[in-house]
């Protein structure tokens, strides 16, 4: 599964882009800065400085289990999160596809499909079948090109 994600990234390194206006490409699972994207090396924005807000619907997971992740807030223009484990930061589950992203299954990821302006988002995550244990979502949260913020945890209910 690795090495389809590597392969995969091998391709989508060789095609030039310079931005991706439907979505953070699966690379941004595997590279040296995961989950943030490679905007003219601009560096993120202080975690403490998030405009949005960030929630997943629970940290704990059975199999079965369904886990919403949602960003809230004015005027975002893309997203990139993946569910890990809480334990081994491993990827876990799965995103499904909805209005407003599409998934990378291979590496429990998902990013928006447009760059348009959002001010609210749901993401639905799946619960692998063959476990339980706490999960985390960590991503991106784009407001444009220019500012961005990474490394964002979903926060979840106490």
């Amino acid at each position: 599964m690795v090495g389809a994600v590597i392969s995969l990234c091998l391709l989508l390194c060789l095609h030039p882009s310079s931005a991706f206006p439907d979505g953070g490409p699966i690379d941004a699972c595997v590279k040296q800065r995961a989950n943030q994207p490679n905007h003219d090396n601009l560096a993120p924005q202080s975690v403490n400085s998030l405009p949005y807000a960030v929630e997943a619907s629970s940290n704990y997971y059975k199999p079965g289990d369904v886990i919403t992740v949602t960003i809230r807030g004015e005027g975002f223009k893309g997203f990139f999160f993946q569910g890990r484990d809480g334990q081994t930061n491993e990827w876990i589950g799965t995103f499904e596809r909805g209005p407003d992203n599409k998934s990378y299954n291979e590496c429990s990821a998902t990013t928006h499909i447009n760059n348009n302006i959002k001010d609210s988002v749901v993401l639905v995550w799946h619960a692998p079948a063959d476990r339980s244990g706490e999960v985390y979502f960590i991503g991106t949260v784009l407001k444009s090109y220019k500012y961005f913020w990474s490394d964002v945890v979903a926060a979840y209910p106490q």
